[in-house]
């Protein structure tokens, strides 16, 4: 009876990562689509952030200011 085992824990975990990410993309793009048909103009704020944000790192010119002694 091959397939009565239920997956290891980490692929579970996974798999349940997985489908969050995609029902998050799909209620985006309903939402955008939703927006877009009510004539909405789409906001910027609204987007993810870049990975440059997701990390917190700032280019060489934007530093924070303070171990300058």
């Amino acid at each position: 009876m091959a397939g009565s085992k239920r997956p290891s824990f980490l692929k579970r975990q996974k798999e349940q990562a997985r489908l969050a990410r995609a029902a998050e993309k799909r209620e985006a793009r309903r939402a955008r689509k939703h927006a877009k048909s009510l004539g909405v103009p789409s906001d910027a704020s609204d987007e993810e952030p870049t990975a440059m944000e997701q990390e917190g790192d700032l280019p060489a010119d934007e530093e924070p200011a303070g171990d300058e002694a």
